[in-house]
């Protein structure tokens, strides 16, 4: 549901106050120390609801020379380290092509707030404060970059669609129509590989001789064909699909993970559920509410439906 309270009003704020009273979670995405000088920060929250959760999902976190930033996904994926090794050396940096860290730390808060709930079904009275940071976030995930970097002293840099395993028999290859992508990092794969290409031959090649002779054979047939063929002796390989390709595909027709959505204004859409299949998936999804909607009713729950003009 939405509610809207202009918390810098003593109205709005106390309408939240009494909100938090009755809710087992507070998150809030302001920059540190905002929402205390708006009288609605951990403090004041747990005066009123002594085992809170409260979470607070900022761009650097509550201290250090950046915890006063404004952040978003294009400067944490600049600042974070993920740009530099994202693209080629005639691209340059470049972002990913989706706001990742909006997602990830988005995640993150999920997987912290899981982990509290868990907490406070072994601690009920304790209550939790959980900070996130979208800097954390990014560059946790990258921990085998990092570990690489501090162990051999070596960057992963602009290196473009070349696998993370050196290995010269994946990455992705230009075909007759499209795009392929093929891993087979593991030796039996690569044997494979070879075998279906009907090269054994590159198995006693150096990395560099490989790499110059696989993309004019790729060449000779569609992604397509390269796909259906190489699956068959069982390579890892795919042509590379625009979203709108995956969505129609067969293996996507009766995921629940996408379901349709009726939004008033909008009509019919194919939307995004929760990503992973449970007994207790949602069957239907509800519509997004509109800014607002829910303020009156929310706060005459808690009995201030006369206030709820000043708190909106």
């Amino acid at each position: 549901r939405s509610v809207v309270l202009d918390l810098k009003s003593d109205e709005g704020r106390a309408a939240f106050l009494d909100l938090a009273e009755t809710a087992d979670i507070v998150c809030e995405n302001f920059r540190p120390g905002v929402s205390e000088q708006l009288g609605v920060g951990y403090d004041d929250v747990r005066a009123r609801r002594p085992n809170v959760i409260h979470a607070s999902l900022t761009g650097f976190g509550p201290m250090g020379p950046w915890s006063d930033r404004p952040a978003y996904d294009h400067i944490l994926q600049g600042v974070s380290g993920l740009m530099a090794m994202t693209g080629a050396p005639e691209s340059g940096p470049m972002r990913v092509g989706m706001p990742i860290a909006d997602y990830v730390a988005g995640q993150a808060l999920v997987a912290a707030l899981l982990g509290a709930l868990l907490k406070r079904a072994r601690e009920p009275g304790v209550p939790q404060k959980i900070e996130i940071s979208m800097l954390d976030a990014v560059t946790t995930m990258m921990g085998p970059y990092a570990i690489h970097h501090e162990k051999t002293g070596a960057l992963r840099g602009l290196e473009g669609n070349r696998a993370f395993s050196d290995s010269p028999f994946s990455g992705r290859f230009e075909t007759e129509d499209g795009w392929l992508v093929v891993t087979a990092n593991a030796p039996a794969s690569a044997r494979r590989l070879c075998a279906a290409l009907g090269r054994e031959d590159l198995l006693g090649m150096d990395p560099a001789s490989v790499e110059e002779v696989l993309p004019s054979i790729f060449m000779t047939r569609s992604a397509d064909a390269w796909e259906e063929r190489l699956a068959e002796a069982e390579v890892p390989a795919a042509r590379v699909r625009t979203l709108a390709e995956v969505l129609a595909h067969p293996q996507m027709a009766g995921t629940p993970c996408w379901l349709p959505l009726d939004q008033p204004g909008v009509g019919t859409v194919r939307a995004p559920s929760l990503p992973f299949r449970a007994p207790w998936s949602p069957e239907v999804l509800s519509p997004v509410p509109t800014f607002g909607q829910h303020t009156e009713e929310v706060l005459a729950i808690i009995g201030r439906a006369h206030q709820s003009k000043e708190a909106t």
